[in-house]
């Protein structure tokens, strides 16, 4: 019987089997499963898991990441096609500075930019954005050389033997379990198996989901909404 064990960063545990980077999971798949052979497929497994739990995250939050993904997005100043940022999914709060002044840029359409602001020429404070491809595109286009901050939303690398350890793996190792051997049932065709893992998988999504929006509002003020 495999032990779940979340590493939260403190490295291999000792003296227990768990869950804590890519090769005590490919073992544990192989353990639950009771099959050795599984070896050549866990990657797929593993590929598959990774993308259900990016997906699930945004669809049952409202959009939003969660807080292990958070990444400080900054760049120098704006220019003509800012470059998204690798491995981005979502942005949670950008802003542009300049001179000790700093503001808010919303997310707006890309149709909203290019109608609101078709010439694409400097004239403003940039107060909105859009993702066109691989670039950011502002409007009103800034006029002067505004540095851009901001925290997003970022997918890791796919966890491998060479990328050993990830957010996922480190943070919701159940969960990381639950979604790849879900996956191996799949393969195995094996119902039952689908059915148990995919009824943990969700429930346990569901409560780290919880959970991190509990924490992100546990210092908000308590605010009356008009019935």
């Amino acid at each position: 019987m495999t032990i779940f064990v979340p590493a939260e960063g403190s490295g291999t545990p000792t003296g227990v089997a768990g869950v804590y980077d890519y090769n005590s999971l490919k073992q544990a798949v192989q353990d639950w499963f009771a099959r050795s052979d599984l070896g050549n497929w866990i990657d797929y497994f593993i590929q598959i898991a990774e993308a259900d739990i990016y997906r699930d995250i945004f669809a049952q939050n409202q959009g939003k990441g969660v807080q292990p993904m958070e990444t400080a997005f900054s760049s120098t100043t704006i220019g003509t096609g800012t470059p998204v940022p690798a491995g981005y999914v979502g942005m949670k709060i950008l802003l542009v500075s300049l001179n000790g002044q700093t503001f808010e840029v919303e997310r707006r359409t890309p149709e909203f930019i290019y109608t609101q602001f078709p010439g694409q020429s400097a004239c403003g404070v940039p107060a909105y954005f859009t993702r066109m491809g691989q670039n950011f595109v502002f409007g009103p286009y800034p006029d002067a050389a505004y540095a851009l901050t901001g925290i997003y939303w970022q997918k890791s690398a796919q966890l491998t033997s060479s990328n050993s350890v990830t957010w996922i793996v480190n943070t919701i190792p159940t969960i990381m379990l639950a979604a790849t051997n879900r996956a191996a049932a799949r393969f195995n065709k094996d119902e039952e198996g689908f059915s148990l893992w995919d009824s943990l998988y969700q429930q346990q999504l569901a409560s780290f989901i919880l959970a991190d929006k509990a924490e992100e509002l546990s210092g908000s003020s308590i605010a009356m909404v008009a019935a």
